[in-house]
């Protein structure tokens, strides 16, 4: 594996629809956060200390955000 793909925000994620409406995201068996739709039809983004990220209007964009900011968190920990 390169350290490109490793790197790379989004790849390895792997996202479990928990029940209609919220979703939890997740990468080599570690949790990531959360994503749940509100009653106005956007999706609240949390990460893995339940901290909002934002809100989004598609649930593609909610993943992509949470996946940047974990993506970013990894890479100040190193």
């Amino acid at each position: 594996m390169s350290t490109v793909e490793v790197d790379r925000p989004g790849a390895g994620v792997v996202w479990a629809r928990v029940e209609d409406g919220f979703h939890v995201g997740s990468r080599g068996g570690e949790f990531l956060g959360y994503i749940d739709r509100q009653r106005d039809g956007r999706w609240l983004a949390c990460d893995l200390y339940s901290r909002e990220v934002g809100l989004f209007a598609d649930l593609t964009a909610a993943m992509k955000a949470l996946t940047l900011v974990e993506a970013s968190e990894r890479l100040r920990r190193r």
